[in-house]
């Protein structure tokens, strides 16, 4: 194992405010991270037959030098805000790793060792790159970004990148954007929509249990019946797959906690924003959600009232921190006793994470297994779900233990998965009391 170095110039070094969504980011670490629930992206790329190393080298120098997230330092300021500067140019080194007779287990232990590596805050670049090789030859790029400098739509754009064409959009200039009177003014209605839905809900998780310490039980529920029964339900009904899976949590976690009006966080990449395609930088934002589970409604019309309801969340998912805390603030609140505690969901489906093949348990058309790692939004209790539209389904939580006890875990996730397959199975008019009744039959022992 050697290393190699790559270069990046840009045009000046720049120092200014985060955007919204690193200080967003940032303050979620510090108020989930006691675990370092989430570190690092760590995408990889296969290298083309034939590509040598230089050329390799020179389109890793090539991206930092395109998307100057991947070369912005982020500090933390004196006021206690967060701070990004801009590194004009440098060169960085790359690690080489040559494969032996099993070259995908070395790049899957290369993915392994560099997600665990430190890179947010450190005072250095928020990127890392291997390349591990075969028989001499290049055969994959391996990429640590902090999660602080992307998130899960942001890898997308890396994977799928075609680095041509005009500059696209960069942190600096987005941290513009948010300063003008404009921008502020949207961020300002979302923080007050913020403010409006949290006072008319229940926050189920904000205070400690006593006699425990912080930790975090993550835990995940994969299957694939479970996506086709989602896409069989989305054809039925023509509505979204993400608003029926949407319902079908919320019916979950309802019967779990025994409220009907859930304060759910959505999270959202605001991709949808002018501009925002093709930016390699954090976007995702929270946006709140009250579900108002009714036992006399169908599912269909929860799934659709859940559907029209998450318009809403997206538009106020662009929102200044600062601004929220201090709106939180003026309420008797803060931001730690609203955003912990309450339910995250994030709907990550798509071409990226693939879902590995699990087989099922014995005597289940699904398989529970435990979660070594978090690379999601976080908060007391966060659900994510994972996979390809009818061919797998991810169920993922994550319990903050010192709120939440850990043996919720797998019975939350048997009862997700019970509503939509009760959904299923009687059809999507069934009411959502009976679908209530199912998984409290599953959550008994914990209830």
């Amino acid at each position: 194992m050697h290393h190699e170095s790559a270069r990046f110039a840009g045009t000046e070094a720049w120092e200014g405010p985060a955007t919204w969504g690193q200080q967003g980011f940032r303050d979620g670490l510090r108020r989930y991270a006691g675990d370092g629930w989430y570190g690092n992206a760590v995408p990889s790329w296969p290298v083309p037959d034939g590509t040598d190393l230089a050329d390799v080298l020179a389109a890793i120098g090539a991206a930092v030098t395109r998307h100057e997230g991947l070369r912005t330092v982020l500090t933390d300021g004196p006021d206690g805000l967060l701070r990004q500067r801009l590194l004009a140019e440098g060169e960085f080194p790359v690690e080489i790793v040559p494969a032996g007779d099993h070259p995908d287990d070395d790049v899957a232990r290369v993915v392994d060792r560099l997600r665990a590596t430190p890179l947010s805050l450190t005072g250095g670049l928020p990127f890392a790159a291997a390349v591990v090789t075969r028989d001499g030859r290049p055969y994959r790029v391996v990429a640590a970004i902090s999660h602080l400098i992307v998130d899960a739509s942001a890898v997308r754009v890396l994977l799928g990148a075609v680095e041509s064409g005009p500059a696209p959009l960069q942190p600096r200039e987005l941290a513009w954007k948010e300063a003008d009177p404009v921008t502020r003014r949207r961020g300002e209605r979302a923080v007050a929509h913020w403010r409006a839905e949290a006072a008319r809900a229940a926050l189920p998780f904000a205070v400690p249990r006593p006699g425990t310490d912080h930790g975090a039980y993550q835990l995940a529920l994969t299957s694939a019946p479970a996506a086709v029964r989602l896409e069989n339900l989305a054809q039925k009904t023509e509505l979204n797959s993400s608003a029926l899976l949407l319902g079908a949590v919320s019916v979950a976690l309802g019967a779990a906690v025994g409220e009907r009006d859930l304060f759910l966080q959505l999270v959202t990449s605001n991709r949808h924003l002018p501009r925002m395609a093709d930016y390699v930088g954090v976007l995702a934002q929270l946006g709140p959600l009250v579900t108002g589970l009714d036992p006399d409604q169908p599912f269909t019309a929860l799934a659709r009232r859940v559907q029209e309801q998450s318009l809403k969340t997206y538009r106020s998912a662009y929102w200044s921190p600062a601004d929220l805390d201090a709106g939180l603030r003026a309420d008797g609140r803060d931001a730690d006793g609203v955003l912990g505690a309450t339910f995250t969901f994030n709907d990550a489906r798509g071409p990226w994470p693939r879902v590995p093949d699990v087989a099922p348990d014995p005597g289940r058309d699904f398989a529970v297994r435990p979660l070594a790692g978090w690379p999601y939004q976080g908060g007391r209790c966060a659900v994510t779900a994972a996979g390809q539209p009818g061919e797998s389904l991810t169920l993922s939580v994550r319990l903050d233990t010192g709120y939440v006890d850990r043996a919720l875990g797998e019975p939350l996730l048997l009862a997700m998965e019970t509503v939509l397959r009760r959904a299923h199975d009687d059809g999507p008019e069934v009411g959502v009391g009976v679908l209530t009744d199912a998984a409290a039959t599953v959550l008994a022992p914990t209830v």
